[in-house]
């Protein structure tokens, strides 16, 4: 993603339209329905609910430390995350609620303080390698967004902002870029943008709304345009 300290402001309104969007969703489930199963293999509503929890305050934590040049990881490792994560699950519908809507307040305090310059501009992260600090927001966004769609609910791709959608692309496509097992793809957007994995061997077309889908969890729409077999992707 080609992010700023200019883009800031733009990315964090996007960021807080999509936060609240998901947080109407979250909000309208009692506890029954948070027992449900996610496009998240093996992960439970509840396990996504409070995964976006822990993600905005491992995103703040890095905010934080580009902002003040003070070493503030993410996650303190993997071994604490998975154990933090199983325990926020066992939260009530409302618990959780609660929980990500404090961490998003934290977080959007964090990246707003960007906006006054930073120390450190690109910090290291457990899963997506050294990343621009100013791209944080987006990355948020695109976590919201997807994570949105695997809770299963009536909310449908084509209701996020066609803003956050572009960047979630862009962040597929890096992944897809980065990971061993990523396939050879040439990406069309019919809105005007193009991207290359690989050898680009697979073309793919369709507007963003219907690549966001296959690129973030394969799934094929019927806008999605292709020549030949469709390869498998490597998980998020």
């Amino acid at each position: 993603m080609a992010k700023s300290r200019q883009t800031l402001t733009s990315d964090i309104n996007v960021m807080q339209r999509e936060s609240a969007m998901a947080m109407a969703t979250i909000s309208s489930l009692d506890d029954d329905e948070l027992a449900a199963p996610t496009a998240c293999e093996g992960w439970t509503r509840a396990h996504v609910i409070a995964h976006l929890a822990h993600d905005a305050d491992a995103m703040a934590n890095l905010a934080r430390w580009a902002v003040t040049g003070q070493e503030t990881p993410a996650y303190e490792s993997r071994e604490k995350r998975d154990a933090d994560l199983e325990a926020s699950a066992k939260l009530s519908a409302a618990g959780l609620a609660a929980a990500l809507q404090q961490a998003d307040a934290r977080l959007l305090a964090a990246v707003r303080a960007l906006k006054d310059g930073v120390q450190v501009e690109t910090l290291p992260t457990l899963l997506s390698g050294e990343i621009d600090v100013y791209s944080l927001p987006a990355r948020r966004t695109t976590e919201v967004i997807v994570h949105h769609d695997d809770l299963g609910t009536t909310w449908e791709w084509h209701e996020a902002d066609p803003d956050a959608v572009l960047d979630a692309i862009e962040e597929c496509v890096h992944r897809l870029q980065g990971h061993p097992e990523g396939p050879g793809l040439q990406i069309i957007a019919r809105e005007g943008e193009e991207w290359t994995v690989g050898d680009g061997s697979t073309r793919i077309e369709g507007y963003y709304e219907t690549l966001l889908p296959f690129l973030a969890r394969g799934q094929v729409g019927a806008g999605l345009r292709y020549e030949g077999e469709l390869p498998r992707l490597p998980p998020w």
